[in-house]
Formats: structure tokens, C-alpha cells, sequence
């Protein structure tokens, strides 16, 4: 009986342990009840950000704190968390994964940027803006899906992302800023919303040498996506927007039909219920 008792008692002090130690490598200040990260003294390859510091919500990423913090390479962000300040990491250079909680609303611009091992990035369902280089240079981020929120993405966003195949665009996007997507040399066909008004200079289909080969758009007729194409030069198919853009995306972005996912449901049914049949028949 007390082997039982001693193994959750050793991994209860082994827990809280680890999390001192990650309180005590973090920087922060508590003011007005709300606690926000400065900085990073530690080495560490991994760390969770506690929801509380000192009884107060952690809800803020100042500036600059993790800026160039080499060896970290999995970080867990707190829900408290509303606010990522400018640059907090800023080549993180070891970076892997990062999962932005659905209670963070605004990302500071160049966030990201130079995350070169970043190959995964979940964002927050109440994000508005994608800042200026956010996830610039993150040269392993093979995909990205863009929150229904997101309203607009702004210059140099994703420039550089070399490995950015699938790119799932909000369908209230409104804007996309110059040089967003500059250098997503792997991007091949990209579709854009009826939603998108305004489209950069240079944001999609171009890198250091000009245009990227194989890249095309597809969207709706007499659109900013088809004016863009025609303008640059791109191939341009049309992809009439309903309720697609609020659809699951298929590898190459093209919006998956809705008739298709019921087709999908109702063979589904129709197998279970002869399985069914079947073997009450044989009762």
C-alpha cells in the first residue's frame, strides 16, 4: 500500500519541481494584478509558461524576451495568455512547434521571424492581423491555416518560408501586404477568397529570380485574385466562392465541395446499415 502512495507522491514533487525551476528562468514583472514575461536566463530545450506568476494570470509576452534563445525548442504558451509583444522570438533558431492559445488577440510584429526549424504553427481563433514579418524566413514551415478571423496579412508575413506548400486563407481576409508570401518558392496553386480586395506588390508567386514557375491562382471571376493574375502574368482558373471557404482545404488548397463531404457521410451510413442487415440476417 504505501508503494502506491509513495509513486504519485515522487511524481507529484518531481512536477512541481520542474515547474520551479522553469518560474525561476523566466523574467517577469506583476503589475495591476497581471503578470508579464520580460525575459529568458535559462538553457532550456523545453518550457511551459505557467498560467500564473505569483497568483497572477500570466497575460503578456513582452518585446524581445526570448530573443535568440537558441536552445529552445518546445515552449507551452499559458490560455491567459492576450498579448505577444514584437520580436519575443526572434530566431529561436531550434524552435519547432509553437501553439498560440485561442485567448491571444494580437502578435507583434517579426514574432517569428528567423524561426528556421519552426515546422509547425497552430494560431489563435480571435487573431485580426497576421503583423509585418511575422513568420518571415521560417524556412521549415511546410503549412499554414489561417484562422476565419483573420482580416489581413501584412508585409513580408510569410516571406522567405522556402517549404510553404498549402496555405489556407481566412475567408474574411480583406487585405495581403507586399512581399507576404516573397520567396514561398514550393507554394504552387494558391486559392483566394472573394473577400480579398487588396493584394500587394510582389506578395504572391515571386521570389529573388521573379516569377516562380508552376505557381497559378484560382477564385472568383472578376476578383482581386484574378486581376492580381492577370496583372502578373499567372495562370488563373475559376473557383466560384459559396460556402467553400469555410470548407476543409485539400492539399493543394483548393476548397473540398460540400456535396462531396455528404457523399462522403451518407456512404458511410449506407455501409454500416448493410454490415447491420447482414448480420441480423444471419440470426
Amino acid at each position: 500500500m504505501k508503494r502506491f502512495i509513495m509513486l504519485p507522491t515522487i511524481a507529484f514533487i518531481l512536477y512541481f519541481a520542474g515547474f520551479t525551476v522553469h518560474a525561476q528562468e523566466l523574467q517577469y514583472t506583476v503589475i495591476n494584478g497581471e503578470a508579464t514575461i520580460t525575459g529568458f536566463s535559462g538553457e532550456s530545450g523545453s518550457l511551459v509558461i505557467p498560467p500564473e506568476l505569483e497568483g497572477a494570470p500570466v497575460t503578456e509576452i513582452r518585446d524581445n524576451a526570448f530573443y535568440k534563445c537558441t536552445s529552445l525548442k518546445e515552449i507551452t504558451l499559458p490560455e491567459s495568455l492576450e498579448k505577444m509583444g514584437h520580436h519575443c522570438f526572434f530566431e529561436c533558431t531550434s524552435l519547432k512547434k509553437i501553439v498560440i492559445p485561442d485567448s491571444t488577440t494580437e502578435i507583434g510584429m517579426g514574432c517569428f521571424d528567423g524561426c528556421s526549424s519552426l515546422c509547425e504553427a497552430i494560431l489563435p481563433e480571435n487573431l485580426n492581423v497576421l503583423p509585418e514579418s511575422c513568420f518571415r524566413d521560417c524556412s521549415a514551415l511546410k503549412n499554414i491555416i489561417l484562422p476565419q478571423s483573420v482580416t489581413e496579412i501584412q508585409k513580408f508575413c510569410f516571406a522567405g518560408c522556402s517549404s510553404l506548400s498549402s496555405i489556407s486563407l481566412s475567408g474574411n481576409l480583406k487585405t495581403i501586404g507586399d512581399l507576404a508570401f516573397f520567396g514561398c518558392s514550393s507554394a504552387g496553386e494558391l486559392y483566394i477568397p472573394d473577400s480579398v480586395k487588396n493584394i500587394g506588390i510582389h506578395s504572391l508567386g515571386f521570389n529573388e529570380y521573379g516569377r516562380i514557375s508552376g505557381f497559378s491562382i484560382t477564385g472568383n471571376s472578376d476578383s482581386a485574385a484574378e486581376k492580381y493574375a492577370d496583372k502578373n502574368k499567372f495562370p488563373f482558373s475559376e473557383q466560384p466562392e459559396t460556402a467553400d471557404a469555410f470548407a476543409p482545404q485539400k492539399s493543394r488548397n483548393a476548397p473540398i465541395k460540400l456535396p462531396e463531404i455528404f457523399l462522403f457521410a451518407g456512404l458511410f451510413f449506407l455501409i454500416m446499415a448493410l454490415i447491420s442487415s447482414f448480420r441480423n440476417s444471419r440470426k
